[in-house]
């Protein structure tokens, strides 16, 4: 027997309001996938089960993304352009679309061997959202699927933006698309991947709103806490805040298995276009190259998007890394408020757990936090003093 699609299940919650769980929030989530190539599943019937399946029409889009990526990656290596006095910076500008082009074909592969991961996500999350209820705090869904839509609405329209000052500039309709893809691409990826650090971030902000609400530990972490009256429900509520806790621990490790290849392609492609743009500057300040290859609409938009798609996703993943530190700070506040033996032995145990595992997102070799941009401008700043080195002999040498 065919299994049944449910599609139509999850268009008809995209326009229910307001939304009640995460699955009314999924489908604009899930279109974005689809059309990026990047999450080529079809949900089965009854979406929240979890069960995904893949349809010809999924194998389609994937192939005809992957073979657009692999064709612009091609043209953008062997396409010939003006003289350039750098002969590094052409170097430069071909490793920016090789790198842009080589993350997508890596993302789109690997996204398409784990798609039926990404329901699990979703699953996870839902799993969450009801334990959190339980406890009385309930999730404004349709306040996030409305930041979603502005978020990702400003994201696009800043694509359009640039590729619409190099239309402007007379460019062969070839190297505009192999431009604009290249820029759909990797700003889908920081979409879909700050969407992963925020679904685990906002979780974990939640269980403190409730940790503080149950034990009284209302005010700044840092203020001395009270002593407080021990209620014999507090054992059973610091259970189920454990096992939540231990839930948005998952999350974030599956957030890590699928999401973190997709923010370690955005990273790469903004990492490796930021070098070039600040190296190409500083030849504008030597008189090697004219200022207008700088001092351009295009080029200027395009260095604060990649910058901008590199500081947030660090601003996220430390502000995910801070809450599990928030929760630290509560424990240990909740322990001095209580005098109960059996409830500080809990805690302790929960402190255990927190320091064995911490919600965090990574791509498996480093953590998405600050020390992400003091990772990112070291190597910038090596990389670009050995390429005025090659740049300053090359010039001697001429």
């Amino acid at each position: 027997m065919k299994a049944k699609s449910g599609n139509r299940e999850l268009f008809e919650s995209l326009l229910r309001f307001p939304k009640r769980d995460v699955f009314d929030c999924v489908p604009l989530h899930y279109l974005v996938l689809k059309m990026s190539g990047m999450g080529c599943i079809t949900p089965r019937a009854g979406v929240r089960n979890g069960s995904t399946m893949t349809t010809l029409i999924d194998i389609g889009l994937f192939v005809t993304n992957l073979i657009l990526a692999v064709t612009m990656m091609i043209y953008g290596m062997f396409i010939t352009q003006r003289h350039m006095q750098s002969p590094i910076m052409f170097i430069g500008l071909k490793m920016v679309n090789f790198t842009c082009y080589a993350s997508t074909i890596y993302g789109l592969i690997s996204c398409f061997i784990n798609r039926h991961d990404i329901w699990k996500f979703y699953n996870e999350a839902y799993a969450v959202d009801n334990m959190l209820e339980e406890l009385g705090e309930r999730t404004n869904f349709t306040r996030s699927f409305a930041l979603f839509v502005a978020y990702y609405g400003t994201a696009i329209g800043m694509c359009v933006l640039v590729i619409a000052v190099m239309y402007s500039e007379n460019l062969p309709w070839m190297l505009l698309l192999n431009l604009g893809y290249s820029y759909f691409s990797l700003t889908t990826f920081h979409i879909l991947s700050l969407t992963c650090l925020d679904v685990v971030r906002a979780r974990n902000v939640r269980l403190n709103k409730v940790f503080r609400k149950q034990f009284s530990l209302e005010g700044d972490v840092a203020d001395p806490p009270a002593l407080t009256v021990y209620d014999p429900k507090q054992t059973l509520i610091l259970r189920q805040i454990m096992q939540i806790f231990d839930k948005i621990s998952d999350l974030a490790d599956k957030g890590s298995y699928y999401y973190g290849i997709q923010i370690m392609v955005s990273i790469a492609g903004s990492f490796v276009y930021l070098m070039f743009y600040t190296f190409a500057f500083t030849l504008v300040i030597r008189s090697v190259l004219p200022a207008e290859i700088v001092f351009n609409a295009g080029p200027i938009i395009s260095y604060s998007m990649f910058a901008y798609n590199v500081f947030i996703v660090a601003f996220y993943g430390n502000a995910l890394k801070q809450q599990g530190k928030i929760t630290g700070q509560l424990i240990d506040k909740a322990i001095n408020s209580t005098n109960n033996a059996e409830l500080i032995e809990m805690l302790r145990m929960f402190l255990m757990q927190l320091g064995h595992r911490s919600p965090m997102i990574t791509c498996g070799l480093f953590p998405f936090d600050w020390t992400l941009i003091f990772s990112i401008l070291s190597t910038a700043a090596t990389y670009i003093i050995i390429l005025l080195q090659f740049e300053s002999a090359g010039s001697s040498s001429g």
